[in-house]
C-alpha cells in the first residue's frame, strides 16, 4: 500500500536514495516510489528539475513541499515522524551523529562515486556519442557539474582520480571501525541516523572493492554490517522491489 502524501524521486542503485529509502523502511513509512533511471538523465528532465533544482536523487515530496539532501531529508524524515525515533536523546550522541552524517556528504560519497559511475556509465554510453553529448549536458543545471559531466564523457576519471576514491574508501572503513570501539552503533548505544548514511557507502565499497574489507582488519566493522544487514528494513531498501520500474533498472 502506498501513501500519496509521500512522495519518493529516487534511483534504483543510488547510494543516497538507499539512505532514504531505509530511513522511511525503518519507520515503517508507505511511500509512492517515482524511480528515475539516472543513465538516461532523467533527473534532468524540467518537471524534475522543478522540484529539485540540482538535478539529483533523491527528493522527498510531503504533502507537495519537495525536501532536497539526503542527509536532510532523513533528518526531516525523524522530524515529521518522530515514532521509532532515529536519533539518540542524549545531545552528544546526537553530535556524533551529525558528524556521521557530514561525513557520509562529505567524504563517503566521493569514495564510490567515481568507481560507481565506471560501471554504470556503460549504460549512459549512447548518450555520450558527440551528436547527443550537447543535448544531454545542456540539461545539466549547473556550470560546475555539466563541465564535471564532459570531461567523464570524453575521457572517464584519471589514475589519481580513482587512487583518491580508494583513499577515501580506506578513510571510511578505518574511520567506523575506531568509533565502533565505542559501540555497537556509530552514535554510541543506539541505531541512528548516523548508521543510516554510512552504511549504503559501506555496502557499495564491498561491492566494488571486497579485498579492502578483510574480516581480521575490520572485526567491529563486519559485525556492525551483519547487524544491519539482519534488519528487516535493510533488503527493502537495498533490493527494492516495490515499484515495477526496479525490474528494468541496474542496481548494486
Amino acid at each position: 500500500m502506498t501513501n500519496s502524501d509521500i512522495i519518493l524521486y529516487h534511483g534504483l542503485a543510488s547510494t543516497c536514495s538507499k539512505k532514504v529509502r531505509l530511513a522511511l523502511f525503518e519507520k515503517g513509512l508507505a511511500f509512492e516510489s517515482r524511480l528515475l533511471d539516472l543513465q538516461k538523465f532523467e533527473q534532468h528532465a524540467p518537471e524534475y528539475l522543478a522540484l529539485n533544482p540540482n538535478g539529483v536523487v533523491p527528493t522527498l515530496v510531503h504533502h507537495g513541499a519537495p525536501i532536497i539532501e539526503s542527509s536532510v531529508i532523513i533528518e526531516y524524515i525523524d522530524d515529521a515522524f518522530p515514532s521509532v525515533p532515529l536519533r539518540p536523546n542524549d545531545a552528544l550522541a546526537r553530535s556524533r551523529m551529525r558528524l556521521w552524517t557530514k561525513f557520509s556528504d562529505d567524504v563517503a560519497y566521493k569514495a564510490v562515486y567515481a568507481p560507481t559511475w565506471e560501471i554504470l556509465s556503460k549504460r549512459a554510453s549512447a548518450s555520450f556519442a558527440e551528436d547527443k553529448l550537447q543535448d544531454v549536458l545542456a540539461r545539466i543545471p549547473t556550470k560546475e557539474r555539466r563541465d564535471r559531466w564532459e570531461t567523464v564523457a570524453r575521457n572517464g576519471f584519471t589514475e589519481v582520480e580513482m587512487r583518491d576514491a580508494y583513499d577515501k574508501m580506506r578513510q571510511c572503513l578505518d574511520r567506523i571501525e575506531a568509533a565502533l570501539a565505542h559501540g555497537p552503533w556509530l552514535a554510541g548505544e543506539v541505531y541512528s541516523l548516523a548508521d543510516i548514511a554510512m552504511i549504503p557507502f559501506i555496502d557499495r565499497i564491498r561491492n566494488l572493492r571486497p579485498e579492502f574489507m578483510p574480516v581480521e582488519t575490520y572485526p567491529r566493522l563486519t559485525a556492525w554490517e551483519v547487524a544491519l544487514r539482519v534488519r528487516p528494513a535493510f533488503d527493502r531498501a537495498f533490493n527494492f522491489r516495490d515499484d515495477p520500474r526496479a525490474e528494468e533498472l541496474p542496481n548494486m
